[in-house]
């Protein structure tokens, strides 16, 4: 992220709202100022890993590795290094584990980083804003899915961050990257693993530049396909492209500054030119969005581990079995004209075989999937940079093929059932917004033949509401108060015959506040309440936190 003034943090994202916001905001002082010259290193109510007791090895990667300048002659990232697995701990794994730990004290802006092993995406998260006198954190990841990549011997490995510093901005974030791999047991059998892990690399999605894709050849003898998209919005509109208006009003609005293409985003993954599958980002808001008091020390849904959205491509498997390129694409959705700066990632396509086949065969059987969502738009502009919209998009797909195999015909059908809906208010000239947005995904795969008829089915929810408004007094006195709930909902249920195998869910709320006072008094205080509930495999879990200036309350 580019080096910007504190207050431009929230007054980019609501454009009609920068002006109002420049005077409080620019007031806030340094960041670490604001509950003094220290507060409590982050922390989650989020339940950890469950990790085997089995024997385990760990190769620390990277040791306490300064990224202090992203943009030097030479930068200082990526940091590139080789990783393997010990002998002594030689697959096959029950689990593989990557730690982080990072510190850093002064005043800096959080920075988006991402992790690649054999050139493959593995993590994408951010950092936390520091205080003067400094604070830690952690990130756990399960990357037992990548295990092929480590069962091919040394790997390369990436890290990349980059950072600014000078006299203002003096955080340098030093950090350590580890990888733990677990053997296995009885109880910890080795893990179910697809047999290849393919790419496309790195892309970017610009007005310019709205698709990008790769041509891959897949294993002749697939069986299964599975997609995952690392994605994230950045620039000055697009990393809050959730809180974006109409183009109708940021056109009727020009002065405004105000962030247009709407508020709903897709990204449509494609097979040779057909679009297979979508991912609709989730809205995650990093440490420096809207306030910084918010996120202190409580960070937002997903902030330090981006979703890596997931997508069965199986009913596509009979058409990439002849040994020739096929391209996978990907790219923005066209209803909102694109978007307004950039969305950037990694494709990563996790292939299973037929190992009791040198070559399958199949086709796709039916295809009802729309070329993108369908989105509608309903706007009232009351003038003076004031209005209300409503914006909503559904997407109901169904894609169905089969593969011949070893083992029979089997049969698999993807069905996709999206919708969303954003309702905004914006008031006294952009000083006073609610926003109040909602997905629901629900994704379910059936497939036959070849054994029983199996189901799985997942569904999540996505609720972000936001309330933001500044008021000033005739005295000169200025009063800023943000409050959210961002929440994640989901359930996973497994069918065999009719019959439930398995359900997990998980239930996660945060509510954070912020108040910012100037003028007759200085106020700085800021909140939340995080609660986190699961059921599955591993049993129950519940956690709750409450903060308060920065610390936890008992």
């Amino acid at each position: 992220m580019a080096v910007r003034p504190l207050f431009r943090r929230a007054g980019r994202l609501l454009g009609a709202v920068l002006l109002a916001l420049t005077g409080a905001l620019a007031a806030a002082g340094p960041a670490h100022a604001d509950f003094g010259s220290d507060y409590h290193d982050p922390l989650s109510a989020v339940r950890p890993l469950t990790r085997p007791d089995t024997r385990s090895c760990t190769v620390e990667v990277m040791h306490d590795q300064p990224f202090r300048d992203g943009y030097g002659n030479p930068p200082d990232t990526p940091y590139s290094a080789t990783v393997a697995p010990p002998a002594e701990c030689a697959g096959p794994w029950s689990a593989v584990v990557m730690d982080l730990h990072g510190q850093v004290a002064g005043r800096q802006f959080d920075r988006l980083f991402s992790v690649r092993v054999g050139g493959v995406q593995v993590l994408l998260s951010s950092t936390p804003e520091p205080s003067k006198d400094g604070i830690e954190w952690a990130v756990e990841r399960d990357v037992t899915r990548y295990a092929p990549l480590f069962a091919g011997g040394a790997q390369p490995f990436s890290f990349d961050l980059a950072n600014v510093t000078d006299a203002t901005y003096t955080g340098v974030f030093r950090i350590s990257a580890s990888l733990t791999f677990y053997t296995t047991s009885a109880r910890w059998p080795a893990a179910r693993t697809a047999d290849r892990v393919l790419t496309t690399g790195a892309f970017g999605l610009t007005q310019a530049a709205p698709t990008a894709g790769r041509e891959l050849t897949f294993p002749q003898n697939l069986e299964r396909l599975t997609a995952e998209v690392y994605a994230r919005g950045g620039g000055a509109c697009e990393e809050f492209a959730y809180a974006s208006a109409p183009d109708e009003f940021a056109r009727a609005n020009p002065g405004s500054g105000v962030c247009g293409k709407g508020p709903f985003r897709e990204l449509r993954l494609s097979i040779d030119g057909r679009t297979a599958g979508a991912v609709w980002p989730y809205p995650v808001i990093y440490t420096g969005g809207w306030d910084p008091l918010l996120w202190r020390p409580t960070p937002g849904v997903f902030a330090f581990d981006l979703p890596a959205y997931r997508v069965d491509l199986t009913p596509y498997v009979g058409l990439l079995l002849d040994g020739r390129p096929h391209s996978v694409g990907i790219a923005v959705n066209a209803a909102e004209a694109q978007a307004n700066d950039l969305w950037s990632g990694q494709v990563n396509l996790f292939a299973e075989v037929d190992r009791g086949a040198a070559r399958t065969t199949g086709q796709l059987t039916e295809y009802r999937v729309a070329p993108e969502a369908a989105v509608g738009t309903v706007l009232t502009d009351h003038g003076g940079g004031s209005g209300d919209w409503n914006v909503t998009a559904n997407r109901h797909d169904l894609a169905r093929g089969w593969v011949q195999t070893s083992h029979g015909r089997v049969t698999t059908e993807v069905r996709d059932d999206l919708v969303f809906g954003s309702a905004q208010q914006l008031r006294d000239g952009g000083n006073d917004l609610t926003l109040h947005n909602h997905a629901d995904l629900t994704r379910t795969t059936a497939t036959w033949g070849a054994g029983p008829h199996r189901t799985t089915t997942v569904h999540e929810g996505e609720p972000l509401d936001v309330s933001y408004k500044v008021t000033r007094d005739a005295a000169g006195n200025s009063d800023q108060r943000t409050a959210m709930e961002l929440g994640y909902h989901r359930e996973d249920t497994g069918a065999v015959g009719g019959r439930t195998t398995g359900r997990s869910t998980v239930d996660h709320t945060l509510r954070p506040t912020a108040h910012r006072h100037d003028g007759d008094s200085t106020v700085r205080t800021g909140g939340s309440v995080e609660d986190y509930r699961s059921t599955g495999p591993d049993g129950p879990y519940h956690r709750s936190i409450t903060t308060v200036d920065g610390w936890p309350v008992e």
